[in-house]
């Protein structure tokens, strides 16, 4: 049996822009709802559509004139969505991951916060597939959810100045990985030796929206065996 995902709530927030929101969470379900709509209303407002951005819960549409909400609703709701969904395809991707000391700058901290020791931590890490849910902050960063909730850990209260790319980092429910050197208030566990972001490359960004990630472990040696071969 099919499942039909609700029409989202809609509001203009001006002649041009009308935003479309399902359950304000960071979830799977949510996430390919979301990209499942933002695909729906690529194809039924091609010719009216400047722009749309899709976030963890919601879509932004930017038209060249106002569209008929109560025609998308009923459009949207005879195409079994959740075929659409279902249909959505994606990369699996695999990570590694240095959790040296050296690179596990808030080793300690994690550790304090969630009262595991820093073996569970990593196996925690290391257990589950993630998605790219969201691409920002800085370009290619990429939020991968959901992490387990062991490993709900609060950002930093005052930000590093400076955190070193391929840094891998766990902040609330989300992991994830500075594709540049940068400020920012993640709790580090480790680094990657894969490079991000290259301005000057083909595909600059390592990562899609909705790719699948895992990340596994490898020693300091291993993580500089990789860097110097510039994977």
């Amino acid at each position: 049996m099919q499942t039909i995902i609700d029409f989202p709530h809609s509001m203009w927030i001006s002649q041009q822009t009308i935003r479309f929101a399902f359950r304000e969470e960071i979830s799977h379900a949510n996430f390919h709802a979301v990209q499942a709509f933002n695909r729906f209303l690529t194809k039924q407002l091609r010719h009216n559509l400047i722009e749309s951005v899709a976030s963890y819960h919601t879509v932004t549409a930017y038209v060249k004139q106002q569209v008929d909400v109560d025609l998308l609703r009923r459009q949207w709701l005879e195409m079994q969505v959740s075929t659409a969904i279902a249909d959505g395809t994606n990369r699996l991707l695999k990570i590694p991951v240095c959790y040296d000391e050296e690179f596990a700058l808030d080793r300690q901290r994690v550790m304090d916060y969630t009262g595991l020791s820093f073996e569970d931590i990593k196996r925690l890490h290391m257990s589950k597939s993630y998605y790219v849910y969201l691409i920002g902050f800085l370009p290619g960063f990429p939020y991968l959810g959901e992490l387990d909730a062991k490993l709900f850990v609060p950002r930093l209260k005052n930000p590093r100045a400076s955190v070193s790319a391929s840094s891998v980092g766990v902040g609330g429910g989300q992991t994830g990985i500075y594709p540049v050197d940068s400020p920012g208030g993640w709790n580090i566990i480790g680094k990657t030796p894969f490079d991000l972001f290259d301005a000057n490359g083909k595909e600059p960004f390592l990562f899609e929206l909705g790719d699948e990630v895992q990340f596994y472990e490898i020693t300091k040696q291993q993580f500089w065996e990789m860097k110097s071969k510039g994977v």
